[in-house]
C-alpha cells in the first residue's frame, strides 16, 4: 500500500512538472479576463486528450511570440467576425483577444493552425 501511494505521488509530481507551465501574461487583450501582469497556468498536455470548448482560452505560438486569446472559430467551420464570412480550413482556428481596441489576434493575423496551440489556461492569478 505504502508503494502505491508513492508511486501515485510521483506520477502526480511528474504530471505537474511536464504538464503544467506558469507564464506571465503582458497587455491588455484579454483584458477583464485576464489584466496585465497576471499569471496564468497553461496545461500543456490534457488539452489534447480533451475537446476545446468555444471560448476556451489557449497559448499559442504566433509569429515566434507566446499569445493568450479566446478561442472563436474551430477547424472546417464557416463563422462571421465583424460583418465578414470567414471558413476555416480543416486545420484551423480563430481566436480573438476580449479588449478588440488593445488585441492583435485572428482579425490580424488571419486563423491559426491547430499545431501552434500550446496549451489551455486552467488558471490566472
Amino acid at each position: 500500500m505504502k508503494k502505491l501511494k508513492i508511486f501515485g505521488l510521483s506520477f502526480i509530481l511528474i504530471l505537474i512538472l511536464f504538464n503544467f507551465k506558469v507564464i506571465k501574461v503582458q497587455g491588455n487583450s484579454m483584458y477583464p479576463t485576464i489584466k496585465n501582469n497576471s499569471y496564468a497556468i497553461v496545461d500543456s498536455y490534457l488539452h489534447k486528450l480533451f475537446t476545446i470548448q468555444k471560448n476556451d482560452i489557449l497559448l499559442f505560438i504566433v509569429e515566434g511570440h507566446e499569445v493568450v486569446k479566446k478561442i472563436v472559430g474551430f477547424p472546417g467551420e464557416k463563422i462571421e467576425i465583424e460583418g465578414k464570412s470567414i471558413s476555416l480550413e480543416n486545420n484551423e482556428i480563430y481566436v480573438l483577444g476580449e479588449n478588440p481596441k488593445e488585441s492583435i489576434d485572428s482579425r490580424s493575423y488571419g486563423p491559426l493552425k491547430t499545431s501552434q496551440i500550446i496549451g489551455k489556461v486552467v488558471l490566472v492569478f
